[in-house]
């Protein structure tokens, strides 16, 4: 088929580009349809353009682009380039946009001629100055980046050096608030910590150039406290305030001194929580999310350091920390049990069995075996009780329970010396060996039972050598199976007279024969008479 002109102009139509044919003086010959549609800011480009001289259109006073676009375009015609591009900007109010022209040149005869295209590239553009953008804000990050390592290593060197000679948790606390607050752009550090049923921060150390406001903190120590240091106490993360409020709380604390920033990291570990650490600046948003890490890591950092130097001096020292607190919450057993049934249980000790269930033993005054049984059988919690002794006034039984508050007790290294439970209160004593082990057992609890108070909290001082020091020497020479025969005969009333329980029913109860429970019992007696008469025995 013949390519007529009418078929030519058609195909030119269907092109998004802007085209244009000129002739050798710059007439405009003709235009596709997608002509003058948008403007492209091109000399020339009217939708209805043929005939127009698309050189002496131009202003050169007007359009540095245009002017380049006719040098460029003359010089194809007069055979000069055999192509010339332009990328030139045209934009609007409304939006940014931006064209390439591309003049190339053909003849028919003797005739020279141009094919001008103007070309949509605002996709294109938009995409380079997005990634040139985001390779300048890498650029930043980067940098920003490079700065925060410099700044914090040399901090963190210090401060492990720090943490490696200091011989004491005061030492540590002031030696960390002293070198934060010498490190720029730091102002003001402080370091605070609640004691067991406190519900403000006490003040431990400081330091810096700032006159901050250091009376203890009264606020609620929750996630919706209005400081930072008492949210980062009670939710153990990192918060930071980017501008100081002076009408807040935290401006009312911080703002007169000069502060205009502030972050709150946590002192703690997976074992125990110290306190808080509130690191302040003289200038807003000086802290980001990369700094918060960095903090946090150190909170973690100095809670071991002082985890390593409380453990030393529990061993070395001659005090612990005694612990006394009620429980009320009626969903608690034995609340539950002494409420029902008008009786009072008394806690006699406890025994690990085979299974790995621990097994507690009760003395119960009030009530009758056969009325504890019918309430262990409706009890959910109970999954084994066996009434062990009966006498006129009281029994004692063993019991094993789901969610024993004995277990956890146990569990988070508390030796429990005595539990009393009475018309549907549980009052517990418990030693532990730390101030911090304290303060997390009893919040653990306090989250778990409703109505837990803390009755007494003291430290006193140890004998020369404790029974649980003597338990645990004694321990370690008994086999798992001599422990677990001695204490479950002495709890099951073995050793009284008369006997509560004989060798048969101890033996079904470790789930071994009777000549094997006697001959555990047997080398357990003699190991313990060993020690009690202080005798080199294996």
């Amino acid at each position: 088929m013949e390519v007529t002109e009418s078929i030519a102009r058609a195909a030119l139509d269907t092109l998004s580009s802007q085209i244009a044919v000129l002739d050798e003086e710059g007439h405009i010959l003709f235009t596709n349809g997608s002509w003058g549609t948008p403007r492209n800011g091109a000399a020339g480009t009217d939708a209805d353009a043929e005939g127009v001289n698309y050189f002496d259109s131009v202003d050169p006073t007007v359009d540095d682009h245009a002017v380049e676009a006719v040098r460029g375009i003359r010089r194809v015609l007069d055979g000069e380039c055999e192509e010339f591009t332009l990328e030139y900007p045209c934009h609007t109010p409304e939006q940014q946009s931006w064209f390439l022209m591309r003049a190339t040149p053909f003849t028919i005869g003797d005739g020279n001629f141009a094919t001008v295209a103007h070309i949509d590239i605002t996709d294109r553009r938009l995409a380079e100055l997005e990634a040139q953008e985001n390779a300048r804000q890498a650029q930043q990050e980067r940098q920003n980046l490079e700065h925060l390592v410099d700044r914090i290593n040399g901090l963190v060197q210090d401060i492990t050096q720090l943490l490696i000679e200091s011989v004491s948790r005061d030492e540590i606390e002031h030696g960390v608030c002293e070198r934060l607050a010498d490190t720029d752009p730091y102002v003001f550090a402080w370091v605070g910590s609640a004691g067991i049923s406190e519900e403000q921060l006490r003040v431990r150390a400081a330091a810096g150039s700032a006159d901050v406001n250091l009376d203890d903190e009264s606020v609620v120590l929750d996630a919706e406290a209005p400081t930072p240091s008492a949210r980062a106490f009670a939710t153990g993360s990192g918060h930071i305030v980017t501008t100081v409020d002076s009408g807040s709380a935290v401006g009312r604390r911080y703002g007169d001194a000069g502060i205009e920033a502030l972050i709150s990291v946590p002192i703690g570990s997976r074992e125990s929580e110290y306190g808080v650490l509130t690191v302040c600046a003289g200038h807003p948003d000086a802290f980001d999310e990369r700094e918060q890490v960095v903090l946090e890591a150190l909170g973690r950092v100095i809670a071991n350091a002082i985890d390593a130097l409380e453990s030393k001096r529990t061993l070395t020292a001659d005090r612990i920390v005694e612990m006394e607190f009620t429980v009320d919450d009626p969903t608690l057993l034995l609340n539950a049990a002494s409420t029902e049934l008008d009786c009072r249980f008394s806690y006699s000790g406890s025994v690990y069995g085979s299974g790995g269930m621990l097994r507690e033993f009760y003395t119960v005054e009030g009530c009758g075996p056969e009325v504890i049984r019918s309430f262990a059988a409706e009890a959910d919690a109970v999954t084994d009780l066996t009434v062990l002794a009966e006498h006129d006034d009281d029994c004692l039984v063993q019991l094993t329970l789901e969610g024993s508050l004995v277990e956890l007790l146990v569990d988070r290294g508390a030796v429990t010396k005595e539990v009393m439970s009475d018309d549907g209160v549980t009052t517990f004593t418990v030693e532990l060996s730390r101030e911090a082990d304290a303060r997390a057992l009893f919040e653990l609890i306090a989250d778990r039972h409703e109505g837990t108070e803390l009755s007494s909290y003291h430290e006193h001082e140890r004998p020369v050598q404790t029974r649980q020091e003597f338990r645990a020497g004694l321990e370690e020479r008994l086999t798992d199976r001599q422990l677990t025969a001695l204490r479950t005969a002495y709890h099951s009333g073995f050793f009284d007279w008369p006997r509560a329980v004989d060798g048969d029913e101890l033996a079904a109860m470790m789930d071994i024969s009777r000549s094997t429970f006697h001959q555990h019992l047997r080398v357990a007696e003699r190991k313990l008479l060993d020690s009690f008469f202080e005798r080199d025995r294996q």
